[in-house]
C-alpha cells in the first residue's frame, strides 16, 4: 500500500510530503485516502494544465527541456546552492540524474542581467518505478528568477508528463513556505493524518 508520509528526524525541520490527486479532484474535495490505492485509480489522474504556454517562456528568454544531456553537474550543483540546497558529491549527481526517470529543467536563452545564454535557471525531477509510484525531487529555481511562475511551470510540465506515463501515485516532499503552491496544483497533504519516518546518517 502506498502511502503519504511525513518524514520526521528530530533534527531537521518537518518536510510535508505531498500526494497528487488532480486539479479537478483537489478541487472537488475527493477523499484522499483514495490516493492510497495507487493501482486502483490508474488513468483517472487528471494532468495539470498549463498556467502559462511554451511560447509565453519563449518570449521571456526561457526555454524548457527534458533530457539529461545537455546538463553539466557543477552546474546543477551551483543552482543547488544558490537555492539553499546542500552540494552534491559530483559523481553520486551523475548517477542520480541517469537513474532519475523524468526531468524538466529550464535554461536561458538570451543573455541578461539575470542570466548567461545558455544558463540554467531552473530544474526538477522524479525518480520512479515506472508503473506505480514516482517522487519529486529538487525543484529549485534561480533566485532572480523566483516569483514568475517557473517553479509552478516546471512542477506543471513534470507531473503532466508522469500523469501521461500512466503512474497512479506521485508524491514529494515540500518546504513548509511552498506547500500552499502545491496543493493549488493537486497535491494534498498528509491524507488521513498518516506519518512515518525517515532514516538518515
Amino acid at each position: 500500500q502506498s502511502s503519504c508520509v511525513r518524514a520526521t528526524v528530530p533534527t531537521v525541520p518537518q518536510k510535508p510530503k505531498l500526494c497528487y490527486v488532480g486539479v479537478v479532484r483537489a478541487s472537488e474535495g475527493m477523499s484522499p485516502d483514495k490516493t492510497q490505492w495507487g493501482d486502483q485509480f490508474v488513468g483517472h489522474l487528471s494532468p495539470p494544465l498549463l498556467s502559462k504556454t511554451d511560447e509565453h517562456f519563449r518570449q521571456q528568454g526561457i526555454e524548457f527541456v527534458e533530457t539529461g544531456e545537455d546538463i553539466q553537474v557543477s552546474e546543477l550543483n551551483s543552482l543547488f546552492e544558490k537555492v539553499g540546497f546542500p552540494r552534491r558529491d559530483p559523481a553520486k549527481l551523475k548517477i542520480a540524474l541517469d537513474n532519475t526517470h523524468a526531468l524538466v529543467w529550464a535554461r536561458a536563452t538570451r543573455r541578461s542581467r539575470f542570466a548567461a545564454e545558455g544558463q540554467m535557471i531552473g530544474f526538477a525531477r522524479a525518480t520512479s518505478d515506472g508503473v506505480l509510484s514516482a517522487t519529486i525531487w529538487d525543484v529549485s529555481v534561480l533566485p532572480s528568477w523566483q516569483r514568475g511562475g517557473l517553479g509552478r511551470a516546471m512542477m506543471e510540465r513534470l507531473t503532466r508528463r508522469l500523469v501521461e506515463d500512466g503512474i497512479p501515485t506521485i508524491t514529494l516532499y515540500a518546504e513548509p513556505a511552498v506547500v500552499q503552491l502545491y496543493e493549488k496544483l493537486g497535491f494534498v497533504k498528509d491524507p488521513e493524518g498518516i506519518r512515518g519516518m525517515a532514516f538518515q546518517r
